[in-house]
């Protein structure tokens, strides 16, 4: 009994073991222990947003504004706490111990939270569409390029300070600083598409994914050389 008890494994362990990347069960695991406030507080977000501005009859213009404004902030709320829960040393011991490398679990908490607020920021979309909105392909990738730049410099705080409060503090002075210098931001003013011009949005966009990218690897040079 002792001896088969001690041979038991964690199941993302066995599956690993066996060759194939657990990602759907490394996702579900993941959703249930530490994502789920994270959704909850983005539908939230989104169900005031018709409290915040209008929502009905907007031209595309005007229909930028709950999208870019308010909308991208749940790229903050998703991707934010991607490194939080190691945080705890007793956690990131634990994960420490499995065969799957941290970086590989930090990867797929990354790409599934991006797929959620993907999913979040459609169905707000649908839903300024079924109020007689004007919201085109465009917006809808404008505003994801929003939010993946937000949660990207949530991301990369987080990585470099090992503090997820400061993390979320960041993203949002940077948020806060677009009302006060506009445009002078150039390629990185977040409420462009409100005034017609799309132009910054890929650049948020590789810049989101890079900075991602970048937390990734600094973590996992960090847990190496630690």
């Amino acid at each position: 009994m002792r001896n088969s008890a001690s041979k038991r494994q964690h199941p993302i362990d066995v599956i690993d073991a066996n060759g194939v990347f657990p990602f759907w069960e490394i996702t579900r695991i993941n959703i249930r222990h530490n994502a789920l406030l994270s959704i909850a507080v983005s539908v939230v977000l989104l169900l005031l947003i018709p409290l915040l501005t209008g929502t009905a009859n907007l031209d595309r213009n005007e229909s930028a504004v709950p999208l870019e404004m308010f909308a991208s902030l749940i790229g903050i709320i998703m991707l934010t706490p991607v490194f939080g829960p190691e945080q705890n040393p007793e956690i990131n011991d634990l994960v420490s111990a499995k065969y799957v490398s941290t970086e590989k679990i930090y990867l797929v908490r990354t790409v599934y939270s991006i797929l959620i607020l993907t999913l979040l920021t459609g169905l707000f979309s649908l839903y300024l569409g079924i109020r007689d909105c004007d919201v085109t392909a465009g917006l809808f990738l404008g505003t994801l390029s929003d939010a993946v730049f937000l949660g990207a410099l949530g991301m990369i705080t987080s990585a470099l300070c090992n503090n997820t409060v400061i993390a979320y503090m960041i993203p949002m002075f940077f948020y806060a600083l677009n009302y006060g210098m506009g445009n002078r931001l150039g390629n990185y003013y977040l409420f462009s598409m409100a005034a017609g011009d799309f132009g910054p949005k890929p650049w948020m966009f590789a810049t989101g994914i890079a900075l991602m990218a970048a937390s990734v690897l600094y973590k996992g040079i960090q847990k190496k050389y630690r």
